[in-house]
């Protein structure tokens, strides 16, 4: 049944990604209105949806334990994956201008554009509420460890990265906590338009990947290994670990975490490449061509290798 629902789920975003993409090779999308459309998402429809998500679940001794549990794990996993980056680029040879870039998105995926989306369709609002704290943890680790590797010393003064961390996704997961906790009510003639316009998130986001990826023109990139071996590394290796982990923990240690906590934390983790980074990159100096190609295999690959991963989930925990 959750193969069914994750496989109908990507190839539902698929669809929406096609559109995206036929709308920017005709033009009807261009570079200035596709840069938009992420001004959009990124200011508006995302943080709607995380904020009127924490409205819409009742806070429970058991959400609020997890809540903790989410950010503990979510840090750690995401310093982990630093690891397996740094150890990959040695092991491979990358070279000091791709390494920089292949660090970085082995840190940081694709966890809002399309990890919030299936993560919604596989387990609703409360998957979405550690997903949202997975993100917390990202964004914070983003604009502060990852702005170090990316530039790697490159002199980028602390407070041009730490203010970063101040947008609107992190003010309504941060605002959107506080009214989860405090069990605060909105009327429902505010939060109705508000949870609406959130919810046209997803479309918009997929509208906006199936855009990049006609305007990246990534050709000429398809050849570097790097793009290989960091989507082996993000997207089978690192969740095929931390699936092993987590099953030696509850079998043979008797460490059991709840089942839906670690599948949305695993989950997150395997997503490709952040596409966040692409600018990121190119902001700080480093190399953004690397990046757009980083996304795009890896996103390609991802729709192969998340329905495993989901049935490995199943499977295993």
């Amino acid at each position: 049944m959750e193969t069914t629902i994750v496989i109908s789920q990507i190839f539902i975003l698929a669809v929406v990604v096609l559109i995206g993409s036929a709308a920017a090779r005709f033009r009807v999308l261009t570079n200035d209105t596709k840069d938009m459309l992420s001004k959009v998402i990124f200011n508006i429809s995302l943080p709607l949806m995380l904020f009127t998500n924490f409205l819409k679940l009742e806070a429970t001794p058991r959400l609020i334990a997890n809540s903790f549990v989410v950010l503990a794990l979510s840090g750690l996993i995401i310093l982990f994956m630093l690891f397996t980056g740094w150890a990959a680029s040695k092991l491979f040879r990358i070279k000091a201008g791709e390494a920089a870039v292949f660090k970085t998105h082995s840190m940081f995926g694709n966890t809002i554009f399309l990890g919030f989306p299936l993560i919604t369709a596989l387990y609703g609002g409360e998957g979405l509420l550690y997903a949202s704290m997975f993100q917390l943890v990202s964004t914070v680790m983003m604009w502060t460890v990852g702005v170090i590797v990316l530039t790697h010393g490159k002199g980028i003064p602390w407070e041009k990265s730490i203010y970063k961390v101040i947008n609107p996704n992190t003010i309504a997961t941060i605002t959107g906590i506080i009214f989860f906790m405090l069990s605060v009510k909105v009327p429902k003639v505010i939060i109705t338009p508000l949870s609406e316009l959130g919810a046209a998130n997803t479309w918009l986001s997929m509208l906006y990947i199936g855009a990049m990826l006609v305007f990246s023109k990534v050709g000429d990139l398809l050849k570097k290994k790097s793009l290989y071996i960091i989507s082996f590394n993000r997207l089978v290796f690192v969740p095929a670990l931390l699936i092993s982990l987590f099953y030696i923990f509850g079998a043979v240690a008797g460490l059991s975490f709840d089942k839906l906590v670690i599948s949305v934390i695993i989950l997150e983790a395997s997503m490709p490449c952040m596409a966040s980074v692409v600018i990121m990159a190119k902001e700080m100096g480093a190399d953004d061509r690397q990046a757009v190609g980083n996304v795009f295999v890896s996103t390609i690959i991802s729709i192969i290798t998340l329905p495993l991963v989901v049935m490995a989930l199943g499977r295993f925990l």
